[in-house]
């Protein structure tokens, strides 16, 4: 018989391939994470003798590469497959981070990690869409958080990382001039997680989803009798299944010469009538999941050295010490890594109640107490005044929000049919990287000014969110 591809996944079962495919995922996740946030801003900053508009440069660099190339990611890998986009992307991303350790000049460095930005934006939403087709839709929610799992791990990883190289500053060996320091192997070590990941996605293979997409039925059986072999012992053929289709094949596209005119025409569908709905209200909660989470992620070690001994809010210890962050970026002030560790624990703690949750209620409600409890977190910043308590309720703030990501990224896997889910996904995260960096300068220029506006002004992006999770499709 001729099945639906989601019916031969239920029966094949999500066994050992797909658990492979989840470890290089993870893999991936690290990867990320680590060449994104895994560089010691501070320490690099003293080496080249940054100001502060250089630091602003080199912090923004990869981020902003990941927004560039966002997009065009999604559309690529529609194109040529999941599979294949991760290799070229995770290929140029490693070879761009390599060559970015060996820079002994600003702006050289400052380029390439540009350009490593350019590529694992990719790698992050390309994998994501990569793991997920190859899960059977009931699964969906369970395995899109067993997905941020890696991501918070990395939170713990890198500092630890650190930590155990410091100090970051000392020489490991000379070259004429160019002094390698230990911040560059720790770097160097940021890049292993990649090269493994890399090495798993070799042997693994492409999207049955995205195969059938365009039209190669052939090879989406042999990939799923493969899969079948793998996890169940029997081919395909034995459990009665000749061959596999699935709904919604993409239609024929008119071709344009024009590249910009060719990608606007392969999106437009997005904003259709059938997906434009749903597409934009995701848009709006990852903007919002993003910009409280990650943006307050960006200045957590930084707020947390601002807390002092004394018990008052969290709005009078920033106001107090801003003048301490006046001045030279190189300060003499020792950086603590393991403090920067707690933020990765509290994700992951947060990824746990997930997990529960899950097994109780539909990942709507999930989401909806996830952000009501974060909401919560970060409104009672504006009264609480013991340190361990008011750290705490921050954590949960940043932790609750961030743990989001996976869940609503999911959302958009299931909401849009194939031939368009790789550019749907991407272009969600492209908008969320943007609320990130506007979160970042709005709380760079108001948290010591208009402390307590700033900070309310967070918790009410999350209710926000919460309201807009309660229209998402069920």
């Amino acid at each position: 018989m001729i099945a639906d591809v989601d019916t031969v996944l239920d029966l094949i079962g999500f066994r050992w391939m797909q658990f492979l495919m989840l470890i290089a995922h993870s893999f991936h996740s690290v990867y990320v994470v680590s060449e994104i946030m895994g560089v010691p801003t501070i320490v690099v900053a003293c080496e080249f003798k940054l100001n502060d508009t250089q630091l602003f440069m080199l912090t923004s660099a990869g981020f902003v590469g990941m927004i560039v190339s966002g997009h065009y990611a999604g559309y690529k890998s529609d194109i040529i497959g999941r599979r294949a986009s991760l290799l070229f992307a995770m290929s140029l991303g490693l070879i761009s981070s390599f060559i970015s350790l060996l820079m002994p000049w600003f702006y050289a460095f400052l380029f390439f990690r540009f350009a490593t930005g350019l590529f694992v934006g990719a790698v992050m939403t390309n994998s994501f869409t990569y793991l997920v087709e190859f899960t059977k839709i009931s699964l969906r929610p369970i395995i899109a958080n067993f997905a941020s799992y890696p991501i918070c791990l990395a939170g713990i990883v890198v500092p630890f990382i650190n930590h155990l190289n410091e100090p970051l500053d000392s020489v490991l060996w000379s070259w004429d001039t160019f002094h390698v320091r230990r911040w560059r192997l720790c770097m160097f070590l940021n890049y292993v997680p990649g090269l493994i990941g890399l090495i798993i996605i070799y042997f693994l293979p492409e999207s049955v989803k995205f195969l059938l997409s365009v039209g190669d039925g052939e090879r989406a059986y042999e990939a799923l009798d493969l899969l079948c072999k793998r996890n169940r012992g029997k081919s395909l053929s034995e459990l009665d299944v000749t061959g596999v289709t699935q709904p919604h094949i993409r239609a024929s596209i008119i071709s344009h010469r024009k590249f910009f005119a060719r990608m606007w025409n392969d999106t437009k569908p997005l904003f259709g009538e059938s997906y434009r709905k749903p597409v934009i209200l995701i848009i709006l909660i990852m903007c919002g999941v993003f910009f409280v989470g990650n943006g307050l992620n960006l200045w957590f070690l930084k707020i947390n050295n601002q807390l002092t001994e004394e018990e008052r809010i969290m709005c009078d210890h920033l106001e107090d010490t801003a003048h301490l962050t006046e001045g030279n970026v190189c300060s003499d002030r020792p950086v603590s890594y393991l403090e920067n560790m707690m933020l990765g624990a509290a994700s992951i703690c947060g990824c746990v109640f997930i997990s529960i949750m899950l097994r109780l209620i539909r990942r709507r409600s999930v989401m909806c107490i996830n952000t009501i409890i974060a909401a919560l977190a970060g409104f009672s910043l504006n009264f609480i005044k013991h340190n361990k308590v008011l750290l705490a309720a921050l954590l949960i703030f940043i932790a609750m929000c961030t743990t989001c990501i996976s869940l609503v990224a999911s959302v958009t896997a299931d909401i849009v049919p194939t031939h368009l889910r790789g550019k749907a996904i991407s272009l969600v995260f492209m908008f969320a990287r943007f609320a990130v960096i506007i979160a970042n300068c709005i709380f760079g220029h108001f948290a010591h000014t208009w402390c307590l506006i700033t900070f309310n002004l967070f918790v009410l992006v999350t209710v926000a969110v919460v309201i807009m999770i309660l229209f998402l499709p069920a």
